[in-house]
């Protein structure tokens, strides 16, 4: 009598240890720099172990990403029907992330360690789900006639995620809301006037 195997059921991720990893990362970047930001050291001040995070993170490098350019349990802003309003709620809240302390020690370290095809692949599937609310605010505004067909979201993206980082990391929060403004009237007006792609 053949019996069939049964299935393995591994012990599900903890959510809360995941949180407090990244939360520890965030917290020790901002502190000690993102040489000095180890597992061992994320671990210790998380309260588990560094075979945990391996288990959940491939390397150092996968974690301090999501750590940095993760969502960062903070929830995307529903879009209000006004998209001139609504590209100035996205370019307040790329600018505070890019601000944040956290993210001015990682990224410059994770440019210089993040440059393997591997690595390019990771950051586009952690900022798939921002990417594509972005794409969908552009395509209601063109549905509700806001703009016409044609814009390239990507390209808005582009230059709303790069613009944003650059600012920050060169300014800190120097004309936080004036700037954020300022950009998103710009990207207004390239969703207006853009050629289509």
């Amino acid at each position: 009598m053949t019996t069939s195997p049964r299935p393995r059921t591994g012990r599900p991720r903890d959510a809360g240890k995941d949180l407090a990893v990244l939360v520890a990362a965030r917290k020790l970047l901002a502190e000690v720099g993102y040489q000095e930001t180890t597992v061992a050291a994320i671990a210790r001040r998380a309260g588990v172990n560094p075979p945990a995070i391996y288990r959940r993170w491939p390397s150092r490098t996968a974690l301090l990403e999501e750590a940095v350019h993760g969502p960062g349990g903070h929830p995307l802003p529903e879009p209000t029907g006004d998209l001139r309003a609504d590209l100035r709620t996205w370019a307040r809240i790329f600018l505070a992330r890019a601000a944040s302390p956290a993210a001015r020690a990682g990224v410059p370290g994770l440019l210089a360690d993040s440059h393997t095809e591997q690595a390019r692949r990771r950051l586009l599937a952690i900022g798939a789900p921002v990417r594509e609310a972005f794409a969908d605010l552009l395509g209601r505004a063109v549905a509700t006639g806001q703009i016409p067909p044609g814009a390239d979201p990507e390209v808005l993206f582009e230059i709303l995620s790069g613009t944003t980082t650059f600012h920050a990391l060169v300014r800190g929060g120097d004309d936080h809301d004036g700037f954020a403004d300022t950009l998103a009237d710009a990207l207004y007006v390239m969703a207006v006037h853009l050629p289509p792609s």
